[in-house]
């Protein structure tokens, strides 16, 4: 017989979506498994089926399954270098936020057969973090600029500046070929779909507008420097709108293109600024450091 858990919502968590608050309680629990037991209703609200993106109010109940948590950080090998790694990569640190530049080929959260994400390592390295989240994402293989809010105060307000497009992101990026210098925006509606347990994303009628601005850099025989900034935030945007101008991003398996040779390269996407306000102050932070990114990290291999 299948346990089952109540949880009352108090005043403090009232208005936040309930994927988001079931998602704060079981930390250890891949997401992918609380989004299919709330499409089953094995997770309710005051009895009845609801869906991800409810808005909790003050003492809604919650039934759920009691969760068969992922392994602990602790038992992952080597954890003492990546949270070395992690620490190291701290560039902006206040009372609200703190913004890492994210080496690549880290998650940011845990799931999907890993112990830890980048959050999970940040709750290691700080003391009361339990309620540390994150502001937004970055793919695995990107690095560069990730905000996390120490409190849900912090996150409501970037959030609300992100919806204000008051957040402004850069982006460097490395591709194929050579990038006409007058392409400087990309527009397109973006759908994400899903095939073998994999998130991608399609040009599509039926997406959601997307829009892209480019600035080119420099370039050699095969490869361009360009930077990026996305004006919308679609998942994957700018992976598939240099795709999509037949120049993708170096390294990208996902959306690299069969007429280009493939190159051995960490994928080259570097999320090099974030701009947003902290406490009513703009805030500029710069992600210095790149990970042997740069147009000579592939000339000289």
């Amino acid at each position: 017989m299948i346990k089952i858990e109540f949880l009352i919502i108090d005043q403090d968590n009232s208005g936040r979506r309930l994927d988001n608050f079931i998602f704060s309680k079981y930390k250890k629990v891949p997401k992918s498994k609380i989004y299919s037991s709330i499409r089953k209703a094995n997770i309710k609200v005051n009895g009845k089926k609801s869906k991800p993106d409810y808005k909790l109010c003050e003492k809604d109940k919650i039934s759920c399954p009691a969760f068969v948590e992922k392994k602990s950080v602790n038992e992952s090998p080597n954890i003492s270098r990546h949270l070395e790694l992690i620490e190291n990569s701290i560039i902006y640190d206040s009372k609200n936020f703190i913004v890492i530049n994210k080496p690549p080929n880290f998650a940011v959260h845990g799931g999907s057969g890993l112990n830890f994400g980048v959050i999970e390592l940040i709750k290691k390295i700080y003391k009361y973090s339990d309620d540390y989240k994150l502001v937004h994402r970055i793919d695995k293989f990107t690095s560069g600029c990730l905000i996390i809010a120490k409190k849900m105060s912090s996150l409501r307000d970037v959030h609300a500046q992100f919806r204000n497009k008051q957040v402004k992101k850069v982006y460097e990026c490395i591709v194929h070929g050579q990038w006409p210098k007058s392409k400087t925006k990309i527009e397109s509606n973006i759908e994400v779909r899903k095939l073998n347990n994999q998130r991608f994303s399609v040009e599509s009628e039926a997406g959601k507008t997307s829009h892209t601005k480019f600035k080119f850099i420099k370039c050699n025989d095969l490869f361009s420097h360009i930077v990026a900034l996305p004006i919308t935030g679609r998942t994957h945007q700018i992976r598939l709108h240099c795709s999509s101008a037949g120049h993708p991003i170096v390294g990208d398996n996902k959306y690299k293109l069969s007429k280009y040779k493939e190159i051995k390269s960490r994928m080259m996407l570097h999320a090099k600024e974030i701009n947003f306000v902290d406490d009513g102050k703009k805030v500029k932070v710069i992600a210095k450091e790149n990970y042997e990114f740069g147009l000579n990290k592939l000339t000289n291999s």
